[in-house]
């Protein structure tokens, strides 16, 4: 089950503000001073290093204190070290693709391989200096990542490239060194189960009582705020508008709790991090059954879109009720600017769903990780689709979809997109469409996806289709020859995302090269997946699940 954290702004008085300042201070060079021992090991770490770490640290701040910093300083460098190796393997993917096309001549196709050339010289030698730039730059990735070297920047590079164009930042020199001292101070302590409160450093009452352990140092400076345990009391209160409830219950049964205090200009934030309890799904529910129950009330299609996502209500029986529904999006800026737009998008489809009755949101499952040389075309409208594809946070979206239909009690379908809006425009776009009301290409395609998702075709009227072939058959002597659910469009679903089981990582989408069919014995095998909707599974055989990884 994911962690869960919710925030909230601590209205500090000036003591308590000149105390959590010194505190943040104190740990945040620790903590430097600890990570810059962590890189210098490399892979090299021992259990002896890590031990010695934590003692040294512990004889200046407290046991607890020590060994917070020590695990923060070992995922960081864990993490870098993924990053350099996805960094590489994106380096290296990028390279390839721009070496097939090059070994190509200009406007021309190799058919084997079906790799297609630059469309102009120009091009192609643009792609020729761009190769150089990406070899280099794999080389030195490739040396770092083969020395054990890290490359980490506590605060942002961004804000450390500030600090030399000040100019063109638009901010002086003293508010720079606010923002930097803001960014590099964080005052962390994880949680113990067990212990009072379900932490030992950061004590916070289910009334909102805060208490801080002090180290040594500043115990020793501010005797007379702190009790005889070295603990100080803020001035202030915590109080969380989001999930206090599932915050209050964790506290008060004294399960496990991190906390993070932070500043942020003339604020100050706390964050608290603990797991929900795991929901319970119905006992003895197979997975036909799981979908059952998924669709019983209808479902809501949704087609995702650069700027904005499509969804249309559809009955039990696959009929389109009522009009579309449209939410717009803007992908653009900053990440938390990016992350507060896909919860906006998520809440206000998880709310229309509930208004309209449905049980269960059918999205698409889009896969957009390719590396930006491989996918589109290039020259100009190629950067311009690229870069689209690049904007779309479609995982980001599904994993926080499926996390809040979860506590929202709605299913969440996963279909294959192939074909969807040139189906739903063949098929439902005119149909649809009103004098008044003009049904676009997007919103066709919501329909034709919710329509995936309950395992229907995305044709009108298809048992007409499925007689007119099966007299055809029989008029050319091919009895038999026409099988299963006789449309076009049958591919099933590609999984119903279970949070109880997708929530320690996220949603996990089939992947595009093998998946695992299960079948009605309850054997599984594996297979390649077809490359357009006609050739999906029949009838017969159930939705395909995600492989366990």
């Amino acid at each position: 089950m994911p962690g869960l954290a919710v925030q909230t702004r601590l209205r500090l008085s000036e003591r308590d503000e000149l105390i959590l300042r010194e505190l943040g201070g104190l740990l945040s060079e620790l903590a430097v001073r600890d990570l810059a021992q962590r890189a210098f090991l490399g892979e090299d770490q021992s259990a002896a290093d890590f031990a010695r770490r934590k003692r040294e640290l512990t004889a200046l701040t407290s046991s607890r204190w020590a060994g917070t910093i020590v695990r923060r300083s070992n995922e960081q460098w864990e993490l870098s070290r993924r990053g350099q190796t996805a960094h590489l393997h994106q380096l290296t993917t990028a390279i390839a693709a721009i070496e097939g096309r090059l070994a190509v001549p200009v406007a021309s196709c190799d058919v084997p391989t079906r790799t297609r050339g630059y469309p102009t010289q120009q091009v192609r030698a643009a792609k020729q200096r761009r190769l150089q730039h990406l070899s280099a730059v794999a080389a030195r990735v490739a040396a770092d990542l083969a020395a054990g070297r890290v490359r980490v920047v506590r605060g942002g590079k961004d804000l450390l490239r500030n600090r030399l164009h000040l100019d063109e930042s638009g901010v002086d020199l003293v508010r720079w060194r606010r923002r930097w001292s803001d960014a590099r101070t964080r005052i962390e302590a994880d949680g113990e189960s067990g212990k009072t409160f379900g932490n030992q450093s950061i004590q916070i009452s289910p009334q909102g009582s805060v208490l801080i352990k002090l180290p040594p140092e500043l115990a020793t400076r501010h005797t007379a705020s702190c009790d005889r345990f070295g603990r100080y009391r803020l001035d202030a209160t915590c109080a969380f508008a989001y999930r206090d409830a599932d915050w209050r219950s964790h506290v008060a049964a004294h399960r496990s709790v991190g906390y993070t205090i932070r500043f942020d200009a003339d604020r100050c934030i706390l964050t608290a991090a603990f797991t929900p309890l795991r929901a319970q799904l119905p006992a003895g529910m197979d997975d036909e059954q799981l979908m059952k129950s998924a669709l019983a009330g209808g479902v809501v299609g949704v087609d995702h879109n650069a700027d904005h996502l499509a969804a249309w209500r559809l009955d039990a029986h696959g009929n389109p009720v009522g009009r579309p529904e449209r939410v717009m999006v803007d992908y653009h800026g900053s990440a938390s600017r990016r992350d507060a737009q896909i919860r906006h998008a998520c809440s206000t489809l998880i709310r229309h769903a509930k208004n309209v009755g449905a049980t269960a949101l059918v999205i698409e499952d889009l896969g957009f990780d390719t590396a930006r040389e491989t996918c589109g075309w290039t020259g100009r409208g190629g950067r311009r689709f690229r870069a689209l594809v690049a904007g779309m946070p479609t995982a980001r979206f599904a994993a926080r979809l499926v996390a809040m239909a979860h506590r929202a009690g709605l299913a969440v379908i996963v279909v294959d997109p192939a074909y969807s809006s040139r189906w739903g425009a063949q098929h439902w776009r005119g149909a649809t469409s009103t004098k008044s009301n003009k049904t676009s290409r997007h919103d066709a395609a919501a329909i034709v996806l919710g329509r995936r998702g309950q395992g229907l075709g995305a044709r009108r009227r298809a048992e007409k289709t499925v007689l007119r072939k099966k007299t055809e058959a029989a008029r050319s002597g091919c009895v038999g020859a026409h099988s299963g659910a006789g449309t076009e469009d049958h591919r099933p679903p590609v999984s119903v995302l279970q949070p109880a089981s997708v929530a320690r990582s996220g949603p996990k989408f089939a992947p595009r090269t093998a998946y695992t069919m299960r079948l009605a014995d309850g054997a599984g095998q594996r297979s390649s997946p077809p490359k357009t909707v006609r050739g999906g599974p029949s009838s017969g055989v159930p939705y395909p699940v995600p492989r366990s990884t």
